[in-house]
């Protein structure tokens, strides 16, 4: 129930938006994102470790990356609305080691998982000079995931697979950074965000092998994909749509 009273106020904020663009296109302003997923140990962004008898498995955050289409609508200087299409592609590494036998295996692998973004966030500024603004925000995303993804280690000792655990899912974010503004060439904007699903996002399963037919095996563990990341956005100036519009 509540997963469904928050897709309806998301279509309720976006048909809203909807109709503010038409009422006032200079109020509409289309960005750009590029971003980093950085690996830290905050905000449940830490490793996964899993270990039997013999073995162990860890998942560790790898540098990911997003990037997309922005569509901001300003209802005042200090509050505005943003939505738009994010690509985002986590990045993980897994490390294993067993000691069952006389010297110790070791093995490592890595893997990507894509997901596409629709986020729907509201934005409250604080004017720190003329076209300097300190920018905070909160919102919510509806993210759909990719098929499932499967790798081996270097020595084919590791052997993973992750399947989506459902193929949309929601998360909250929040950002902070500095935004500049200019009527001639746009504005920048620099930030620090947190990405925090709703529920996992994908179910891994991972197995350990000691020789063709021996093996570890260890799952379904639940991948959750919480982010933090660093974000560069830049939107255009008005002047430059009104003028390809016009074209």
């Amino acid at each position: 129930m509540k997963i469904k009273a928050l897709i309806i106020l998301l279509f309720f904020i976006a048909s809203s938006s909807f109709v503010a663009q038409k009422n006032d296109e200079k109020n509409r302003k289309v960005g750009f994102l590029v971003g980093t997923l950085v690996p830290i140990n905050y905000f449940g962004v830490g490793g996964l470790e899993v270990s039997g008898n013999n073995s162990s498995i860890s998942i560790n955050n790898k540098l990911g990356y997003n990037f997309g289409m922005l569509l901001k609508t300003d209802y005042s200087k200090k509050i505005s609305l943003e939505t738009g299409i994010i690509f985002c592609q986590r990045n993980f590494k897994l490390i294993g080691a067993s000691s069952n036998q006389a010297s110790i295996l070791r093995d490592t692998s890595s893997f990507g998982y894509i997901n596409y973004s629709s986020p729907i966030k509201g934005i409250i500024y604080v004017q720190l000079s003329k076209d300097l603004f300190m920018r905070n925000s909160i919102g919510f995303n509806i993210d759909y995931y990719a098929s499932a993804v499967a790798s081996k280690g270097v020595n084919s000792r590791i052997h993973h697979h992750s399947e989506r655990a459902r193929w949309i899912n929601g998360s909250l974010s929040g950002e902070l950074g500095i935004e500049k503004r200019s009527s001639k060439i746009g504005i920048f904007y620099l930030g620090a965000a947190v990405n925090i699903p709703i529920s996992s996002i994908a179910v891994t399963r991972l197995r350990f092998y000691y020789d063709d037919q021996l093996y570890d095996s260890y799952g379904p563990e639940e991948l959750r994909g919480n982010f933090f990341g660093i974000k560069l956005k830049y939107y255009l100036p008005v002047d430059m749509e009104s003028e390809k519009r016009e074209d």
